[in-house]
């Protein structure tokens, strides 16, 4: 077959989205011809070839919640590499709206790949926003709820839909509008993320004299480290450690350390580290003894997959998937997390068992085989 996926963020990028697109159109590639078109940004080359998978780039830019760039030559690529199949990767992005009004069009069987829906809501609070004068979340949520009472109509239009989860809004919206061409295709974790796992390590009497807690992901307000220093202070643990791990600084990284500075003073128990690569991340895991997450959406957040991978018990907040997890500690807020993280600092033995729980839920659940072996068959079938 010759694979065509459409995508806003791959190689060299570094976040949930570009990771699991990877290993997908890798996978892919041991027996199909995959081409990745992609965004082309300061640095990065026009074209060249990662791992067996072909990649071209194309300048693209967002304006608000509107694309322009080149947009025309995405779609005479389209034709010229005739795919047999088109994965577009993602709503609310260029890969998915430019080819919207197109699909039915396209000669080839057609493939949304969906990572959530960040901008549906089962209900808008949007009187709310005009009685608070809140304008700008106003025409937010005035924008994504005008996206969504039409996206369906093209959704449907696609041979197949794949979803993270039963239980997340994207199935919901898709059940409400009566879409019947989707099918569960949750994340993967990369292999190298079920080496040498933590819960091995502990489980071998190599404990750590202060149990070190970990949260990798980007610095930003979603993803509320800011939350998590508050919980971890909360719970006044003098010999235990705090490890951040973010893909860049930015203003809200610097706004954390400063946080931590002013609340922490000179104590060196909390690190912020940026820029690791994903060998590094999981050298990092190994190490770790307990995974934080403060999240406060998510449709289906990757890393908590890959601390699963590493066998690291993990307390978090209820966000995505994380019910389902079993060992998972789901927390309802900040004050409740100080508390599971105070309480797995004082039972060894409950991290290791909740980790070994999660290592075998992650061995179920998250191999990159079967999940590139789902996607053939069901594009074979196609």
């Amino acid at each position: 077959m010759r694979i065509l996926i459409a995508v806003h963020t791959y190689y060299p990028d570094k976040n949930g989205v570009q990771a699991v697109t990877q290993y997908i159109a890798e996978g892919l590639a041991r027996r199909h011809e995959v081409l990745i078109i992609t965004e082309l940004k300061e640095t990065y080359k026009r074209a060249e070839i990662k791992n067996g998978v072909s990649i071209e780039r194309i300048k693209v830019n967002k304006r608000r919640y509107h694309f322009d760039g080149e947009k025309k030559k995405f779609l005479e690529r389209i034709h010229s590499y005739a795919p047999d199949v088109l994965i577009s990767v993602c709503t609310q992005s260029w890969p998915f709206d430019w080819v919207k009004k197109k699909v039915e069009k396209l000669n080839c069987k057609k493939v949304l790949y969906t990572h959530g829906y960040s901008g549906l809501m089962e209900k808008y609070p949007i009187v709310n926003d005009l009685i608070n004068l809140r304008l700008r979340a106003f025409e937010y949520h005035l924008h994504w709820m005008l996206y969504y009472c039409r996206a369906y109509k093209y959704i449907r239009k696609y041979d197949l839909v794949t979803y993270l989860s039963k239980n997340n809004l994207s199935s919901w919206y898709a059940k409400r509008h009566g879409l019947t061409n989707g099918a569960v295709l949750s994340n993967a974790v990369e292999d190298e993320f079920f080496l040498n796992p933590s819960s091995d390590r502990i489980a071998g009497g190599n404990i750590n004299n202060k149990v070190r807690y970990i949260y990798v992901a980007n610095y930003d307000n979603n993803k509320n480290q800011k939350g998590v220093l508050e919980a971890f202070l909360e719970a006044g643990l003098d010999e235990a450690e705090l490890v951040f791990i973010g893909s860049k600084a930015n203003g809200y990284y610097e706004e954390l350390v400063e946080k931590n500075e002013q609340k922490n003073g000179q104590r060196k128990n909390i690190s912020f580290l940026i820029g690791l690569e994903r060998k590094e991340i999981a050298e990092q895991l190994t190490l770790a003894d307990v995974f934080v997450c403060g999240s406060k959406k998510e449709e289906y957040p990757l890393m908590l997959c890959e601390a699963a991978a590493k066998g690291l018990p993990i307390i978090s907040t209820n966000v995505g998937h994380v019910s389902e997890m079993q060992g998972c500690i789901v927390v309802k807020d900040m004050s409740d997390m100080a508390r599971q993280i105070r309480r797995l600092y004082e039972e060894p033995q409950e991290r290791w068992e909740r980790g070994k729980m999660l290592r075998q839920y992650a061995l179920n659940n998250y191999q990159i085989k079967d999940k590139v072996e789902w996607l053939e068959h069901r594009l074979m079938e196609l």
